[in-house]
């Protein structure tokens, strides 16, 4: 099983376990709001936002508990390599399976297409939840106008009172037909043309108290917010139905708030109850006066409220049977993922050391499971439980195996270093190259293995016995040290003796660059000063151990004879040799000839 299908074993459980979770959800606050019916709006809007975020909260734990569950599960099964059993049969237990181990396996397999159809319907909100948000943002842009200066005077006026600091926009729209608010960062109130004929000044202004009293709470955000939980739960109920009386409650929020603005609850119903003839066609991400059930809020407003569907007794007797409930469904959460009858046999194993294997041939007598207990022998799991414990023991294994680092990383950790002798029959021969190794090097920094990757046959002992004899920092990882596997390079070169790491090339990795000790000016050639020619030579070279300039080469040709004199120079230059902590070392350099001063 790989990590993508683990991930998706995991969810495909949460996803299950969260349809009786978000009943209950449901039920609670079915229960709250009824005890909250005599309370403000904002108080039961509080509580509804709260329930939905508990939607999200436990979808979140449950998620957690499967994922530490399912892992536990695996750390306690056995296996062999192959996921066989052997061993003579030396005697019998009956186990019965359970009608809740039947269902867990059939749900088990019913996974993929959850997770299918889950992901299929989360696109599907999210893509409904993209053209909502387009939708509103092109009714601010299209078929709209400026709204009379009459009413931009009350908006405007209306705004300050209130306290609203920032900017909004009023407009009005052939688009939408009743007053609504778009956007959050620049919100804009749009007008439908004509909807406020008829009205009042009072009653306009408790209008727009309505849409700022919106934006004053950023309802738009909040609604935002409230759609991607929708797009994510999409497959419960509850969740929508939650969403329903969020939606309630902050229509009545705002209404509560504009008619403290406006001082006249009379005047304010009287205005809806006209806006209640037009129908709405907004795209449902905007925010309008006529939102929730009219009827509802006007009664509301006129102090003739329904008594409450539920009343305060049986509110507390169904809570206090939620709870009930809810340990319940905890408990057999928790129970979920405890051992099954293969795993009561496992149990078996660890107890006493006697491996078990369940057949599943169909016994005349009865219908139970037969385990033959064998000594010793393995247990036969699922498949699933077979390559999921592959896995982790691959990943096991993994961090066992030493970590590969570079050789110019590890090249700066050499704390000692042996420089290679050149064997004498090799430098008869006048053998020269470079013999890569393969190194592993322990958590001391101890060289453990050494093993010969390529090179010539007669250098091949001397850089062994030399290489040996190295001692490294230990390198870190997280603070911890780790064994490394890495390669070394020894070069050897008539009359240069050998260099076993990188040369170094700049003030890192330990190294302290070479310095110019001693440099002759370049002669200028002849045929460059009659000709009254300039130039700059860039010439690469090596400093070995000595701070002896070897390898130049000219990088840049310029001609006129400037190349051949600028090597002519550089090899005569001394350096004060490169050094790696502390001890002399190879080193690169590019050096810049310049012949514009001569």
């Amino acid at each position: 099983m790989t990590t993508g299908q683990y991930l998706a074993h995991v969810f495909g459980w949460t996803l299950l376990h969260f349809c009786w979770q978000g009943t209950l959800i449901a039920l609670l606050l079915a229960c709250v709001l009824a005890l909250l019916s005599k309370h403000s709006p904002q108080l039961r809007y509080g509580v509804c936002c709260a329930a939905l975020a508990l939607n999200l909260v436990t979808l979140a734990f449950t998620f957690e508990r499967v994922a530490v569950n399912d892992a536990g599960r695996l750390r306690h099964a056995v296996i062999n390599a192959n996921g066989l059993f052997g061993g003579a049969p030396e005697d019998l237990i009956q186990v019965t399976p359970s009608r809740l181990d039947e269902l867990e396996q059939a749900l088990d397999h019913s996974l993929p297409a959850v997770v299918m159809v889950w992901s299929l319907g989360f696109a599907l909100c999210l893509a409904r939840l993209s053209l909502g948000l387009a939708a509103a943002r092109r009714l601010r842009l299209t078929g709209t106008m400026p709204a009379s200066t009459e009413e931009t005077h009350l908006f405007l006026a209306l705004r300050e009172r209130i306290g609203i600091d920032r900017s909004v926009g009023l407009l009005r729209s052939v688009a939408v037909q009743a007053p609504a608010v778009v956007g959050w960062l620049r919100p804009v109130v749009l007008i439908p043309v004509g909807a406020l004929a008829g009205l009042s000044q009072l009653q306009v202004e408790a209008i727009f108290a309505h849409e700022l009293a919106h934006i004053r709470r950023h309802d738009y955000l909040v609604g935002i917010l409230q759609s991607i939980a929708e797009s994510l739960l999409f497959y419960h109920p509850a969740v929508w139905w939650i969403s329903h009386h969020i939606r309630k409650e902050r229509e009545l929020c705002c209404d509560d708030l504009a008619v403290s603005w406006t001082g006249d609850p009379v005047l304010y119903a009287h205005a809806l109850f006209q806006l209640a003839a037009q129908r709405s066609n907004s795209p449902a991400i905007t925010l309008s006066a006529n939102g929730g059930s009219l009827t509802m809020r006007i009664r509301r407003l006129l102090n003739q409220n329904n008594p409450p569907a539920v009343q305060p007794f049986a509110a507390l007797s169904v809570l206090a049977l939620a709870f009930v409930v809810a340990g319940v469904c905890f408990s057999s959460a928790q129970a979920q993922h405890s051992p099954t009858a293969v795993d009561r046999l496992n149990m078996i194993h660890a107890i006493t050391g006697v491996h078990s294997v369940i057949d599943t041939a169909s016994k005349e007598s009865s219908d139970l499971m037969v385990a033959k207990v064998a000594q010793p022998a393995q247990p036969l799991l699922p498949t699933a439980d077979l390559s999921m414990l592959a896995v982790a023991d691959q990943k096991e294994q993994e961090k066992k195996k030493p970590i590969t680092v570079s050789a110019g990383i590890m090249a700066g950790q050499i704390i000692t270093k042996v420089n290679p002798k050149y064997p004498e029959d090799a430098r008869h021969a006048r053998i020269q190259g470079t013999v890569v190794l393969s190194a592993i090097i322990g958590k001391t920094g101890d060289v453990m293995s050494l093993q010969v990757v390529s090179g010539p046959t007669e250098l091949r002992n001397s850089a062994i016995e030399a290489v040996q004899q190295w001692k490294y920092k230990p390198y870190l990882l997280n603070g911890q040290p780790m064994e490394v596997t890495t390669t070394i390079s020894v070069t050897y070169s008539m009359g240069d003796g050998s260099s076993a790491v990188a040369p170094c090339t700049s003030q890192s990795s330990g190294c302290t660059m070479p310095v110019l000790l001693w440099g002759p000016a370049p002669e200028y050639p002849s045929e460059a000063r009659d000709t009254k020619t300039a130039g700059e030579v860039i010439v690469s070279l090596t400093i070995d151990e000595k701070g002896s300039p070897r390898d130049v080469a000219v990088l840049s040709p310029v001609g006129h004879g400037f190349d051949e004199k600028a090597i002519e120079a550089v090899r005569k230059y001394k350096f004060q040799p490169a050094t790696r902590y502390g001890l002399p070392t190879v080193a690169e350099l590019r050096v810049a000839v310049d012949f514009r001063s001569y």
